[in-house]
């Protein structure tokens, strides 16, 4: 038996049409998950990555770096989302 055509069964399944359906239906439900999350991303980012008297030291860069970090996760998962519905 060819062990990597074993492998491969579960990835050749989901290139049938049934299984782009099911792909299809993930990204949108993805999608629908993460536009509120985007919002609510949008409307906290200044108390999640402002300044906290906790740490006097932190400079703005580091603020800035931790806020973009967050929104390429957020823009990478949006990106996914949407190659699942239309790629």
């Amino acid at each position: 038996m060819n062990t990597t055509t074993l492998h491969l069964t579960p990835v050749l399944a989901l290139m049938q049409p049934e299984g782009l359906f099911f792909l299809k239906v993930l990204g949108g439900f993805l999608l629908l998950v993460l536009i509120p999350l985007g919002v609510f991303l949008w409307r906290n980012q200044d108390r999640w990555f402002g300044r906290c008297p906790d740490t006097p030291n932190e400079t703005s860069g580091s603020l800035g770096y931790g806020r973009a970090q967050s929104w390429l996760v957020y823009i990478g998962a949006l990106h996914l989302a949407l190659w699942l519905i239309f790629g």
